[in-house]
């Protein structure tokens, strides 16, 4: 029963209309950071922080690249909002004792017009961002518990201003309790600015922490992974994000997903659903995600995943 409370409490914190935003909201920088990696992910919801054995999951918790038996590529591409284009490619190289990958994920906020004060067009400039990271993977000492850490080097320029930045996540992976459960625990984008955009200011990093759940559901018609996060930025509200994968035959896989931080800023609008689709090959598999943002508008996410 206080299981049950305890959850209920969790989301009406989650799920509150506030009156107004938080005020810490656009507090910091190098929030491209924010935006989900991987198709798979963004379907569920970006409930991704308890999924194990995925290359993917590095950039969610890099706990969850353990299990990644053979040596694997991936590469995504994202149709993200306001005419910008995101991508993340990465590698993973298995052993016996652990599993490192190494990655890039990047944003391209394409031409952006220029103005003066009074509104007369001065041409375009550019903005972009990029983050490489090393991630390792490895087991700690019981074969339940799975550790990970990322090693990030973050670099982000609108015009010819540039800000760059050295941050470090770490997560934990653990088998839950019951048969086909996974408990995770993440917190990320810790560290230090080097050089800010413009003389001795430096913006604060989005540091998050993510809470999560994962249970393969036993005796049903068709195999089903249930999917829960409570995600706590430190620069917004707490949100809870849900997913749901249904393996059909033949290798495919649908995937439903819900998010309360893309329900709207007055939290009445019904939107704020994902969903896609996924097909797995004998070594290939292809993934495609949709995600609405309620006072935004729409994203489309494609992600290939072959071992080699």
């Amino acid at each position: 029963m206080k299981y049950c409370a305890l959850a209920a409490c969790l989301l009406l914190a989650a799920t509150d209309p506030a009156a107004a935003i938080n005020s810490n909201a656009g507090t910091t920088g190098f929030n491209f950071l924010k935006i989900g990696i991987g198709a798979r992910s963004a379907a569920l919801g970006g409930a991704y922080t308890a999924v194990s054995g995925d290359i993917e999951a590095s950039a969610w918790n890099p706990a969850g690249l353990y299990g990644v038996a053979k040596r694997t590529a991936a590469l995504s591409l994202n149709s993200y909002l306001v005419d910008s284009q995101a991508g993340f490619v990465s590698v993973a190289f298995p052993n016996e004792r652990r599993v490192i990958a190494i990655s890039a994920n990047y944003v391209s906020h394409g031409d952006l017009r220029r103005t003066d004060t009074e509104g007369r067009d001065l041409g375009t400039f550019g903005a972009a961002d990029l983050a490489t990271y090393l991630t390792i993977a490895q087991r700690l000492g019981p074969d339940w518990l799975a550790a990970g850490l990322n090693l990030k080097a973050v670099y982000s320029s609108i015009d010819e201003y540039a800000s760059d930045a050295y941050i470090f996540d770490i997560g934990l992976l653990a088998r839950g309790p019951l048969q086909g459960m996974h408990l995770g625990a993440t917190i990320a984008n810790m560290g230090f600015v080097r050089t800010g955009y413009a003389g001795d200011f430096k913006d604060s990093l989005p540091v998050h922490i993510r809470l999560g759940l994962s249970h393969r559901l036993a005796h049903m018609p068709v195999p089903m992974l249930l999917l829960a996060d409570f995600n706590l930025p430190n620069d917004n509200d707490p949100y809870l994000s849900f997913g749901l994968e249904v393996q059909l035959a033949g290798g495919l896989y649908i995937r439903p997903g819900y998010s309360t931080q893309q329900t709207g800023i007055d939290g009445e609008d019904p939107l704020g659903v994902s969903a896609g689709a996924g097909f797995a090959m004998d070594r290939y598999t292809i993934d495609y995600a949709y995600s609405s943002f309620s006072d935004l508008g729409d994203v489309h996410r494609v992600s290939v995943i072959g071992a080699f």
